[in-house]
């Protein structure tokens, strides 16, 4: 008796919850309805709230002056919405999940003299979409995104753009930089130029999967180009020039008809630069090269083009296939002149030389790709065949007389000639198989690549008045490399969490021939690449995730020559043959793009170190590491005017973007006598204001502050940058102007230290034409849609080190 009475009390709290009736949930929404040509509030316009199973209306609302509706008591949460308003052509969103979200956000209709057909979306694209291992970015809803793609990325909160060299970076981590899935070698001050209005999506990935290389930065950013989806034409063209004599365009172009679609793309720029420098350097063991001082300016220009071109082709609806060849071109023309004085230690003047240098080349390189896809009867069931070929070719002169006071009318006069010569192939196939709500993908990839760095050097003799190699710096050096790879990934999705998963397997053989020393060596590496993603979705503008991963960087060809190149009176450089691969493990929590905290534990990280040998020679090179620690913590108050946010700011002001980022480093290793072990923190703060000035101009101003760091073996003095842009757009927003002031206060310059058991060295710089006023030009015709291509190149075949 007792124990059946203990059961039924036991059994009595499960009970009341099985058969208690639950009441009824009511959902609302809210939203905001404008003119998509004016941007002018929508007064009285129709909201319709609308059953999926049948179209019928649950209930509606009506815009008040400023465009903003309210519907409320709705009895399901997930609905239509549809958007209808007389001269205007009506919308509708077939899916909007009430239960993530009450916030429909701001919503464009397309004003019409005549009745047209009703256009019917999946869904509104958020400003920022969540994944698990990504969050991607919608161009066309960032603030700026009538400028650059920098101007717009700067406004996201996700990446932190560095105003003085406007390098990306994510976490304190250099990013790799794709287009359309591909590696794109655009420097940091072209992407400044590239229309925002050119890109669809901006993908920032940060746990990049099985599926792509494991070589690379440790992020990826992802640029998604638009494309027609519809039989027509499309495109844009852009012009932008600055006072600095930088000066931009770029063209986009579309033809879409039945199963055919043809893309191109075109990209230039020319940019000339300006700056002055001081630096000094102590050879602390040298009694008569025991200081050095020196001032010097340097100038010079850089023409860079970039063209693509190709098609899309469907066979049918199961089989398609796309083939492109891009070519991206590269110049520099540069000259420096810098005066030195050389002391003793008892800092009595030995003698004086100036440096005159001019260095110029081309980096140019030829890919063609292309690709083909099986469908099966099962969604996302497919089987996909990737090859592509890229061709480099990288040559240089330069020229340096070294005119001693010591030797007047004798001046060392020194012409050098690089040439870079590289191909590359790479294979891929992938198969993904759906399974329920997972997904599973496998696959495997070989990559063949060969280089051919010969070095030619001649000094002028005045012995036998005639140039020579007397110091027997001409060399050829020759390096191939085999990379195998297996991958298996799995990914799914349980409620509102989204799970993935993978494992990469890669070997890679290398083969080294420095033909001048008679030298050979080769390596070979087997690695594994494991990464998880986990992320939770409260809602539209909350996503807890966690990811970890591994990456690799294999050593670059510069890296690994040994033999020297003369830089200089005593002051050289050379190669490491014995560099390994250097590894990070990454491990991060981040609450959408406003908090990230994360753990980056690295071996083998490659860095410059300096040393001295006989005497006062200071010899530079690149070693690898022990270990790296960092650990770091992302700040970012992203506010944005629109229904999406939980309150309104005045009309006036369009967004406030604060991002803080703190780093804390810890390194240790080691380079000949010098010990490069060191502890460091550091954080930077930047800021942007966008507001709505008259006639409908928009006004952002950015700002940038990173103060002085220190540690035992360097020091630097820190940077702040100030900037403010104007834009306005015509013509139902098909031309849009832009205007942009540049550092007016000309703050870009900056003082760094290296200390040393052996050497102490300080360089200070000065960038005379940073402050500039540019103005550019962006015209849309038809518009277009995103375009989608596939990641092949594994970003090993980027820009080559340029001599100067």
């Amino acid at each position: 008796m007792k124990l059946r009475s203990l059961i039924f009390f036991l059994m009595l709290p499960f009970c009341s919850l099985l058969f208690a009736q639950k009441s009824p949930e009511n959902y609302k929404l809210t939203g905001n309805l404008r003119d998509e040509t004016t941007g002018k509030a929508l007064v009285s316009a129709t909201v319709s709230i609308l059953k999926r199973a049948d179209n019928k209306t649950l209930t509606g609302s009506i815009t008040d002056e400023k465009g903003n509706f309210t519907a409320e008591n709705i009895p399901e949460k997930v609905v239509r919405v549809r958007l209808s308003m007389l001269g205007y052509q009506t919308m509708t969103i077939d899916s909007v999940d009430l239960s993530e979200s009450s916030r429909l956000g701001l919503v464009k209709l397309k004003s019409s003299a005549i009745v047209m057909p009703e256009i019917v979306i999946k869904s509104l694209k958020p400003m920022i979409e969540f994944q698990a291992d990504r969050q991607i970015l919608n161009m066309d809803r960032l603030p700026g995104s009538s400028g650059s793609v920098t101007d717009a990325l700067k406004n996201s909160g996700v990446v932190e753009v560095d105003p003085q060299s406007n390098k990306i970076s994510v976490r304190g981590q250099d990013v790799k930089l794709q287009m359309d899935g591909h590696e794109y070698t655009l420097s940091s001050d072209m992407l400044a130029q590239l229309p925002a209005a050119m890109i669809d999506q901006a993908e920032v990935i940060f746990a990049p999967g099985a599926k792509e290389s494991a070589e690379g930065g440790t992020y990826i950013l992802n640029l998604i180009s638009k494309k027609n989806t519809f039989d027509n034409y499309s495109g844009s063209v852009s012009l932008n020039t600055a006072t600095n004599k930088n000066t931009g365009g770029g063209l986009n172009l579309n033809y879409k008809k039945d199963n055919l679609n043809i893309f191109a793309q075109g990209f230039g720029s020319y940019y000339e630069f300006e700056s002055s420098s001081e630096s000094e350097r102590y050879s602390y063991p040298s009694q008569t090269l025991y200081h050095q001082k020196s001032k010097g300016s340097s100038k010079g220009t850089s023409p860079f083009g970039y063209a693509k071109m190709g098609f899309d082709y469907d066979f049918d609806a199961k089989n398609s296939m796309t083939m492109y060849g891009s070519y991206n071109l590269n110049g520099y023309d540069y000259t420096s002149l810098s005066d030195y004085s050389v002391m003793n230690n008892q800092e009595l003047y030995q003698y004086g030389y100036n440096r005159n240098g001019t260095n110029n080349g081309d980096y140019g390189s030829l890919s063609l790709y292309g690709f083909f896809k099986r469908k099966f009867e099962a969604k996302g069931h497919e089987l996909t065949f990737d090859l592509m070929y890229t061709k480099i070719n990288n040559p240089s002169e330069s020229d340096m007389v070294l005119d001693y006071s010591n030797k007047p009318g004798m001046p060392e006069m020194q012409n050098g000639h690089t040439g870079v010569n590289a191909n590359t192939l790479i294979f891929k196939t992938d198969y993904a198989l759906p399974i329920a709500s997972s997904r599973l993908e496998a696959g495997y990839s070989f990559t063949f690549r060969n280089r051919e760095n010969d070095y030619d050097v001649l000094n002028y003799s005045y012995r036998i008045f005639d140039w020579r190699d007397s110091l027997g710096l001409s060399n050829t050096f020759r390096y191939k490399e085999r990379i195998n790879a297996l991958y298996a990934s799995l990914s799914y999705k349980i409620d509102k969490f989204d799970i993935k998963g993978g494992l990469r397997a890669e070997n890679l053989n290398t083969e080294g021939n420095q033909v001048t020393m008679q030298t050979a060596f080769s390596e070979n590496f087997l690695n594994f690449f494991p990464n998880l993603n986990v992320s939770y979705r409260f809602n539209d503008l909350f996503n807890l995730g966690f990811n970890t991963f591994r990456r690799v960087t294999y050593p670059q060809i510069y890296y690994i020559n040994p033999f020297r190149q003369y830089q200089g009176p005593n002051s050289f450089y050379a190669g490491n043959p014995e560099l390994k691969p250097y590894y990070v493990n990454s491990y991060a929590v981040n609450l959408s793009q406003y908090i990230n905290v994360f753990y980056v534990y690295s071996t083998g990280y490659y860095s410059s170190a300096t040393a001295t040998e006989n005497d006062s020679v200071l010899i530079q090179s690149y070693v690898n590491l022990n270990s790296g620690k960092t650990f770091g913590v992302d700040l970012t108050l992203p506010y944005y005017n629109s229904p999406m946010m939980p309150f309104h700011l005045p009309d006036f002001i369009t967004m406030i973007n604060v991002q803080y980022h703190f780093l804390s480093r810890k390194q240790t290793g080691k380079y000949i006598t010098e010990d490069l072990s060191m502890t460091e923190n550091s954080y930077t703060l930047n800021a942007n204001l966008g507001l709505k000035l008259w006639y409908d101009v928009d006004l952002n101003c950015y700002m940038y502050y990173k103060p002085k760091t220190k540690n035992r073996i360097a020091y630097s003095n820190g940077y702040k940058y100030f900037g403010v842009y104007f834009s306005k757009s015509f013509m139902e927003n098909k031309l849009r102007l832009n205007l942009s002031i540049n550092d007016p206060f000309q703050w870009q310059n900056g003082v760094n230290e290296s200390f040393g058991s052996t050497y102490y060295t300080r360089g200070s710089y000065k960038s005379t034409n940073s402050r500039n006023i540019s103005l550019g030009i962006t015209y849309m015709f038809n518009d277009y849609k995103d375009r989608r291509d596939r990641n092949v190149d594994d970003g090993r075949d980027g820009a080559g080190k340029s001599s100067f």
